[in-house]
Formats: structure tokens, C-alpha cells, sequence
């Protein structure tokens, strides 16, 4: 019962295409208070903080796997010669169906999944059974928070699942029966504030960022105590007056806003420090806001794990004008740099440029290209952006008829899709997109506080017949080894995910899960499943066998925006889990 079986439908020679619409049309059905009350819990081994620290090779109990944020897996039972066989096992179709980012966790033979609606889900990894599920009861206003309805995941610790929700708070819930053990407020969700993004668990502590940057919300990152929730300490990401930073924000009428924190951190024990991205400035254009860098926005951060005081910052995109937040995972990786061992990041963002800087300083390494961009010309020795001068909006193009070209859109080179780090190859894998959407500049607008600036019209870059890519780069050197698009054209919707078997899994929004050779590009596999592919590929092993798993069917931000432009039509639909393994 639970997650539906392809085995049966192998063996009697029916195509994968019919077989995955025969699935799709069976999971919900297969739903019922029973299948719940005969899933007894399994046999639990605590979650320890070793076990985070140093997983074993079959797991994957942390968002992207280990705290460097790599994405990788060193399972080599599904290799670059065997891929074609893949296929899956079972599935089931979940609630959600619009900005569903999914990446499941898997702890003790459970995978846990969560919804935006205010679900999270058990599942058996070997038989795709409901071990439980736990729904929460929002408010009728929780539309209020823009957490609502986007949720990307739950954390692991002890015996509890750790879950942060639209309705700001931090809620333990039983990893064996998704119980309820405890919960608490860490927030007002009013303001636009909540959590749709799994906490890093580190030095016995949950660390959680949040959302509310398109709302009144101001930025922030918090530690609380796994134990029962206490706070431990809290620092905001944009200062208050008279705080350091405050100075560049005085040309501003608003007190200082955004710089949320949404998205994924990294932590280097030897250092105790933790990484993390932070969101745009509020309003997110100047012309609005006034002029200055508006710190600590669109920054990399690293921050003392015990304390929370801030060690260094690098901001990426000073005095934004264009809604380009880098609120995304720093990979931390050691290499020599000019003969000499360095511990550094690599950092990806919504702007076509990554950028290399030593993570125990915040020195600025190098830059390098990912996608098309024609906002930042070029960087300084110190690492500051020279930005093109025909972008940047002035008082007088405020409520004008003047129509600005921005390339990337706000949606980004990238998004929420991660990119993937393997040790063994050297290489820094990722989809990337490539678009411009028209700007104008407004004295205010209905969505969000202010925002200032207007997109009215997404499209190609000017003379490209595709959007989306998946690139590999080499991070020393920053240039690609090599690319590979779909024949669509399709934009990239899923995060990357390199594995020791020799291959790359990739994502699109015209329905295609594809795994690529790592050390190539070569195309080895592809399946089209039910809608974009929007979430994390994820693998690990259960029972001695390796499973890869991924949610597609999100209908995520790069579906909404980039699919109509190479004639992918992703209708409203339900999100799916998939279950794939080798026959």
C-alpha cells in the first residue's frame, strides 16, 4: 500500500510513459487512515551530531548532505554504465502544486518530505509506504507571510524532525510518528516574516534564516536550543541607527529592511564559523530607497557559531536596483590557489558571476562567468562590481515612459536549483539561465513595500535560441569544461547533484530528469516525468540498495517565467515524488 510499485508493470512490458501516468493517477486514492495505522515506527538510531558531521556514504541527512554544502554523493552502485537502466520504483502525488522546492531527507530507511500548505510526510524508502503524516493548521490570514505555500524541507537531530513554518515558528516534531513534541514563536508572521527553508543543525544548535524580503520584514538568523527551542542568539542582517553599517542607508526615509535570509548555510567546524546570502534591500530599488550600499544586504556573511557576531561580510550587489538577492549556499572548498592551500567559497547568485573569496578572511579570490548579464561589467581588484552605467536608473526615469533591459530577469541565472561540488572531478556543476525582462521605475507599487522598479516583460536574450544550460566550471580557473543543453532549449529547473559513480543529475521545466557524464557532459539518461523538475535530485542508500529521489511538478519561479519562451506549457498540476533505483 502507499507508494505504488512499477515493478509489476516491467514486467509485463508496459512503457514508462503509461506506467508513470498509471502511478501519477494512483497515489492520491492510495491515501487512507489505514495504510497510517498499520505503519508501525522503525527501528530508530539517534540522529547524532557525529552523524551530521561525518555521514556515511548512503546518507543523506542533510539538506545538501554534508555541511560544506557539496551536493555530493560518493555512491557509485548507479554509475555512468549502468545509468540507462534506471528507473522507478514508486511515487506519490503530493499536495502542492505551485512554488513546491522540494528536497527530501532520508534518516533510518524514512524519507521526509514537506509541503508550503502546511504538510510534512514519512515515507518508507523500500516499499514507498505512508510511515505518517503531520498537517498543520494555518491561520486564514497566513497568506500575510511570504513563507506561505513554498516550503523546501525539514532537518534531523536526536529523535526529532525539525520543521520552521509559514506561520513563524520552529515546531519539533516525533521522527518516528510526526508527533508534535514542541513548539515555538520566532517571529510575527504579520510583517511577511516565516520559514520556508530547512535550518542548518550544528554544534547542537538550529540555526534558521528567514523569509519576508518582498514584504516589511527585516532580516535575521537565529540559533535555538534542540532541546526545547530556547533562543540562544540573534542577529539581524541590516543594522538599526547608529549601528555599524547604518551609514549607508542615511539617504534613506524607511528604516533599514530586506536582507532576508532564505536560503541554504554552510559551516566549517574547523573554523566555527556558519556562511550564508542574504536578500535584497527593501525598497528594492534606489530611486526609491535613496542612495548607498545598503548594508548588510546582498552579502555573503560568516558568523561566529557560538556568539553569532559577524567575522567578515563581502557584499555582492551594492545599492541594487534590480531585485538581484544573493541569498543562496556558499560551497566551501579547500584548493590551492598560486602554490598556496587556501580555504575558500564559491558563491552563485541571480546575476551571471560567481565569485571566489578566502572563507577565513571574506578576501575577494577572483570572479567568473555563468550566464549572460549585462548589469556588471567587470570587478575591481577588491572585489566590488563596476556596473554598466546605461542600467542604473536616476531620479528623472522615475514614472517615465524609459524602459530599461536588464539581463539576467529577477528570477536569476539561478535560483533555488544548487549547484553540486565533486571532489573527485574538481568540478562546480549547475543550471543556469539565460533572459532579460524590460524595467521601469515607479514611485510604488502594489506588490510588496515599495519595491520601485517594474518588470513587465520577460524574454531571449537577443540573439540566443535557448535559456537554460547545465555547465561545469572549473572554480580555480573559472572557466567551462563544458555545457550541455536540452534540444528545447528548456530552462533549468533543478539543483545539481554529482555522485561517485561518474555522473551529474540535472533538471529542466520540460518535464525531463537528465544525468549527464561528469567528467564530459555526455548525455547518458533521461526520463520526462509529470512537470518541471523542482526539486533537489537527492540519492542515498537504504537496505543495500541506492536510491535517487526528486520532486518534479513545483511549478517553481524558472518554470513561470522562462518556460513560455522556448514553448513549454506547464499547466496547474499536483507535485510528485519519485523514487528511482537500478532493476
Amino acid at each position: 500500500m502507499g507508494g505504488t510499485t512499477f515493478e509489476a508493470l516491467f514486467r509485463h512490458g508496459v512503457s514508462r510513459t503509461t506506467s508513470a501516468i498509471a502511478l501519477i493517477a494512483a497515489g492520491a486514492s492510495l491515501m487512507t487512515t489505514e495504510v497510517f495505522a498499520q505503519i508501525q515506527p522503525q527501528e530508530w538510531e539517534p540522529i547524532t551530531q557525529e552523524r551530521l558531521l561525518n555521514p556515511e556514504d548512503g546518507d543523506w541527512m542533510n539538506y545538501r548532505r554534508t555541511y560544506d554544502v557539496f551536493g555530493y554523493s560518493p555512491l557509485d552502485q548507479i554509475n555512468r554504465t549502468n545509468v540507462q537502466n534506471l528507473r522507478p520504483v514508486w511515487s506519490y502525488s503530493m499536495r502542492d502544486n505551485s512554488r513546491w522546492v522540494p528536497t527530501p531527507i532520508v534518516a533510518n530507511g524514512l524519507m521526509y518530505v514537506s509541503e508550503g500548505s502546511g504538510r510534512v510526510m514519512a515515507f518508507d524508502v523500500a516499499s514507498g509506504d505512508v510511515a505518517w503524516t503531520h498537517d498543520r493548521d494555518y491561520p486564514d490570514d497566513i497568506r500575510t507571510s511570504q513563507a506561505y505555500n513554498r516550503h523546501r524541507g525539514v532537518s534531523v537531530y536526536g529523535d526529532n524532525i525539525y520543521w520552521g513554518t509559514a506561520d513563524s515558528y520552529l515546531v519539533a516534531l516525533d521522527a518516528r510518528t510526526g508527533a508534535q513534541v514542541w513548539e515555538v514563536a520566532t517571529a510575527d508572521y504579520h510583517t511577511g516574516i516565516g520559514h520556508n527553508h530547512p535550518p542548518l543543525i550544528a554544534d547542537d544548535k538550529i540555526i534558521m534564516g528567514f523569509t519576508g524580503g518582498d514584504r516589511d520584514a527585516r532580516g535575521a538568523i537565529a540559533a535555538y536550543d534542540p532541546d526545547d527551542g530556547e533562543l540562544l542568539w540573534k542577529t539581524f542582517t541590516v543594522p538599526a541607527p547608529g549601528e555599524p553599517g547604518s551609514e549607508s542607508w542615511n539617504d534613506s526615509n524607511l528604516p533599514p529592511l530586506g536582507g532576508l535570509t532564505w536560503g541554504t548555510q554552510s559551516y566549517d567546524p574547523e573554523l566555527g564559523l556558519i556562511y550564508f546570502g542574504t536578500g535584497q534591500p527593501t525598497p528594492w530599488s534606489s530611486t526609491l530607497r535613496g542612495l548607498g550600499d545598503a548594508l548588510y544586504t546582498n552579502s555573503i556573511i560568516a558568523l561566529d557559531i557560538e556568539t553569532g557576531e559577524m567575522q567578515w561580510y563581502f557584499q555582492l550587489v551594492p545599492e541594487d536596483n534590480w531585485d538581484m538577492d544573493s541569498p543562496y549556499e556558499s560551497t566551501l572548498v579547500d584548493m590551492v590557489i598560486n602554490g598556496v592551500d587556501r580555504k575558500v567559497l564559491i558563491h552563485t547568485s541571480k546575476v551571471g558571476w560567481g565569485v571566489v573569496l578566502d572563507r577565513e578572511t571574506g578576501q575577494f579570490l577572483h570572479s567568473f562567468k555563468t550566464a549572460f548579464d549585462n548589469l556588471i561589467m567587470s570587478w575591481t581588484e577588491e572585489g566590488r562590481p563596476v556596473f554598466n552605467p546605461d542600467q542604473i536608473p536616476t531620479a528623472a526615469d522615475v514614472d517615465s515612459d524609459k524602459v530599461f533591459e536588464v539581463c539576467p530577469h529577477y528570477h536569476g541565472a539561478r535560483n533555488l536549483n544548487s549547484p553540486s561540488y565533486s571532489p573527485v572531478t574538481e568540478l562546480y556543476y549547475m543550471g543556469i539561465n539565460n533572459s532579460c525582462m524590460d524595467v521601469t521605475f515607479v514611485t510604488e507599487q502594489p506588490r510588496g513595500r515599495y519595491a520601485g522598479m517594474r518588470s513587465s516583460r520577460v524574454h531571449m536574450v537577443p540573439g540566443y535560441d535557448y535559456v537554460g544550460e547545465f555547465v561545469a566550471i572549473n572554480p580555480l580557473t573559472g572557466a567551462r569544461v563544458w555545457e550541455y543543453r536540452q534540444p528545447t532549449g528548456a530552462a533549468m529547473t533543478a539543483a545539481a547533484l554529482a555522485t561517485g559513480g561518474g555522473i551529474v543529475f540535472g533538471g529542466s521545466a520540460d518535464r525531463r530528469l537528465f544525468a549527464l557524464d561528469s567528467n564530459t557532459g555526455a548525455h547518458l539518461w533521461e526520463m520526462r516525468l509529470n512537470g518541471d523538475i523542482s526539486g533537489a535530485p537527492v540519492t542515498f542508500e537504504v537496505a543495500g540498495t541506492q536510491y535517487v529521489a526528486v520532486g518534479a511538478g513545483g511549478r517553481i519561479a524558472q518554470t513561470t517565467s522562462y518556460a513560455r519562451l522556448t514553448g513549454e506549457n506547464i499547466s496547474q498540476g499536483s507535485g510528485v515524488i519519485w523514487v528511482f533505483a537500478l532493476p
